[in-house]
């Protein structure tokens, strides 16, 4: 895999010795996002890494060859242990270009709300590099860090009449999880 992952980009890099800046005017973008979180288990020892991957689309306007804004909506998944659990958030988007040379590097940064696990903030900034490919068309690939806000509920037991425990919640608290991002896309 990381054999053709680098024929690839080599192939892309020799083909795209001059890259064009984006123009004025609308710009959309679909990339196929890739997310990894290692989350401790049960004993100390015990370490799951969870694999969610999915798309993403985003629409705005470019407002001169190097900023962007914009906004969009991603849906990632993940099938761990028999279940499918999902990350959708909505966010804004800004992105700046760069032109070095014939290097075009770019800075990307989405901000947002998630939609699944309670609720919560979505920040994910990456960096990358954008290839040109044709007139209008570019594709960029770009490596970051996510963070995703959760609601967990807390739980207390008590006893029944009949002598059962039974689970009751008795409040709730938010935290965070951080995940390694790799995204792969089109620009147009």
């Amino acid at each position: 895999m990381r054999r053709i992952l680098f024929i690839t980009l080599a192939v892309m890099i020799a083909f795209t010795a001059s890259s064009r800046q984006p123009q004025r005017g609308y710009r959309g973008f679909v990339d196929w996002n890739n997310s990894l979180i290692e989350r401790p288990g049960f004993l100390p020892a015990d370490k799951n890494h969870y694999y969610y991957s999915g798309i993403s689309t985003s629409h705005g306007y470019q407002i001169n060859p190097m900023w962007f804004v914009g906004a969009g909506i991603s849906v990632e998944t993940n099938k761990k242990f028999g279940t499918l659990t999902y990350i959708i958030p909505v966010f804004l988007q800004g992105r700046a270009d760069f032109k070095l040379g014939k290097f075009t590097p770019f800075v990307d940064a989405r901000i947002g709300y998630s939609l699944t696990d309670g609720g919560g903030i979505y920040f994910s900034p990456s960096i990358g590099y954008r290839f040109n490919w044709g007139r209008k068309l570019g594709i960029n690939v770009g490596v970051g860090a996510t963070i995703k806000g959760n609601k967990h509920d807390l739980f207390g037991e008590t006893i029944s009449p009949e002598g059962y425990t039974i689970y009751v919640k008795t409040g709730s608290y938010r935290d965070h999880e951080s995940y390694f991002s790799f995204r792969v896309g089109i620009d147009f």
